[in-house]
């Protein structure tokens, strides 16, 4: 089995798949080493740890860069976000569906943000690549109708989640949903496994479970923890002018 195939396996389980978003080779390797069975990017994370703000403003030059030396650090299945996927030329879309592929990457997040039409368009032409080419790569679909605030969110969600499941997407992935009720109602209708991102008010990981959602993300929240700490520890240091903090 490879690593498609193990990515597809794991949206399909039992269980929803808990998948830890990393910035890094590092990173990723701890993610590894603690026994999650794969790993996504998050683009913000990788953007803001090398200078960049967020929204596809790194070259996508330096991201498939950072992508390859995780790619080639680590075994697990490894998920991309490729936001809006840094063109909207539909070859050069697929250009980059190539790339990331011979990196050995496993699936890729893809967002609406600029609305269903142009979605679709790079959907359908990303899906008939793969099929041109007899090649694999799951699309996490990625649906930002909450995020945006758009009117009627859970019913232009729903919408969404059939057109693109048709046009053959592997899963949704819903953004900026704050309450169960509206994430029960998401999967219950949806025919793809459903992606959230762990936040406080969704409640647990076995609460989610029991909504139906088969896999929960933490996006760029790790990262943000991570230098939260980071920032903590040297402030002190200054602070205290004593390196105890390190110890």
């Amino acid at each position: 089995m490879n690593n498609y195939e193990k990515f597809l396996q794991l949206h399909h389980q039992e269980k929803p798949l808990i998948i830890a978003n990393a910035w890094n080779v590092k990173s990723a390797q701890l993610i590894e080493a603690q026994g999650y069975a794969a790993i996504a990017t998050s683009s913000g994370a990788i953007a803001d740890s090398l200078g960049y703000a967020d929204g596809e403003k790194i070259p996508f030059s330096e991201l498939l860069y950072v992508i390859g030396r995780i790619a080639a650090c680590i075994s697990i299945p490894l998920s991309v976000d490729l936001e809006r996927g840094y063109t909207d030329d539909l070859n050069e879309l697929n250009d980059h569906i190539q790339k990331l592929i011979d990196l050995g990457v496993a699936g890729i997040n893809l967002e609406d943000a600029q609305g269903e039409d142009i979605y679709l368009k790079k959907l359908t032409s990303i899906k008939n690549y793969l099929a041109k080419n007899n090649q694999q790569l799951f699309i996490n679909a990625r649906t930002d109708v909450f995020l945006q605030k758009l009117e009627s969110p859970l019913e232009t969600t729903l919408k969404r989640a059939k057109l693109y499941a048709d046009a053959g997407a592997d899963g949704l992935f819903v953004t900026g949903v704050q309450e169960r009720s509206l994430v029960q109602e998401i999967t219950a209708s949806a025919t793809l496994p459903v992606n959230v991102v762990g936040v406080p008010k969704l409640g647990s990981i076995e609460a989610l479970a029991e909504s139906g959602v088969k896999r929960i993300s933490m996006a760029v929240l790790l990262y943000k923890t991570i230098y939260g700490h980071l920032e903590k520890v040297v402030q002190a240091i200054q602070t205290e002018q004593s390196f105890t903090p390190l110890y």
